[in-house]
């Protein structure tokens, strides 16, 4: 009898010294995870004798401190971008604006009904920079919208392709190259949205007119489940191309910045193909720059349908 009192004294005393224990481990991570938040540490929470049940609890609040911590980051450094985006849009409009109340001051001043033509003019393309430059801000945040979508319909594309760069004649005329174009004489069709796609045209001739140098060359080629679209170019001296950044947001490969692009063009393209469900890539090979379109084809062939209203509220 009296051996089994000593055994259960002992097991008593081993208990307690035991809940004793944990419960300091316990109170030890809390004051671990007290201190890694008030000072923002970053520490991880550890103990000399980990039992395994404070083992698992130690190793899950780790394993949650890290995410936070990666969280943070992640927040910080996405912070740092809209600061610097704010501060490049910043810039990007206020540049023309500056000019174009300039131009309006010289146009007032003026006698002479040629300078104020000229000023007028000029006050003009200031003015369409900045309805593009908030063009391009306003469709971005459209797209940034996970839940936006397209109306797909059944689309001629190369009869779209014509009548965008049609549009450009003036332009290319201006830059002194014809662009070297190669279209299948027949109709085909592609699953997607004609107004994303004439935006898709719109900003990658305008990145070559604002990038590129000499003649572009367009050439079409197609399979039984895609037409494939090349655009290549020439790259001007003094610019350097990194075909794995290009379609982020907000890229500008001169950093001069003298061009006054928002740099959202490529990653609208991007953006507007990936809703389509087709894809878009870019390379660099001899000092030429050339970028591929790749669109769904479709076995119908319906007449084309005009532009959608998609684009047309962005203002």
């Amino acid at each position: 009898m009296l051996i089994l009192l000593i055994a259960l004294s002992l097991l008593l005393i081993i208990s307690t010294i035991y809940i004793l224990y944990y419960r300091n481990q316990i109170k030890d991570i809390g004051n671990q995870l007290a201190f890694i938040t008030k000072h923002h540490s970053f520490k991880l929470i550890h103990t000399q004798i980990k039992p395994k049940e404070i083992s698992h609890l130690i190793d899950r609040c780790n394993v949650m401190l890290k995410t936070q911590r990666e969280m943070d980051q992640q927040f910080i450094k996405k912070n740092e971008e809209i600061n610097s985006t704010i501060a490049s849009l910043s810039h990007d409009i206020r540049t023309p604006l500056t000019s174009l109340d300039g131009y309006l001051q010289l146009a007032t001043r003026t006698e002479s009904p040629q300078e104020k033509s000229h000023y007028i003019k000029l006050a003009q393309s200031r003015t369409e920079r900045i309805n593009r430059l908030l063009d391009e801000l306003f469709l971005y945040t459209k797209l940034e919208n996970k839940d936006y979508t397209l109306d797909m319909e059944n689309i001629d594309i190369v009869n779209l392709i014509q009548q965008r760069l049609f549009v450009y004649i003036n332009e290319f005329s201006q830059k002194g190259y014809e662009p070297a174009i190669s279209l299948p004489e027949h109709p085909v069709y592609i699953q997607g949205n004609s107004s994303a796609i004439e935006r898709i045209l719109e900003n990658v001739i305008r990145n070559y007119l604002l990038h590129g140098e000499g003649a572009i060359t367009i050439h079409c080629e197609e399979n039984s489940d895609a037409f494939i679209i090349h655009f290549t170019n020439a790259i001007r001296d003094g610019i350097s191309i990194n075909p794995e950044s290009i379609f982020t947001r907000f890229y500008k490969e001169d950093a001069s910045r003298t061009n006054h692009s928002s740099g959202l063009g490529l990653f609208i393209v991007k953006t507007l193909m990936e809703k389509m469900q087709g894809d878009v890539s870019a390379s660099v090979e001899q000092d030429r720059f050339c970028l591929r379109l790749v669109f769904n084809k479709t076995g119908k062939e319906e007449s084309y349908v005009g532009s959608t209203d998609y684009l047309n509220h962005r203002r």
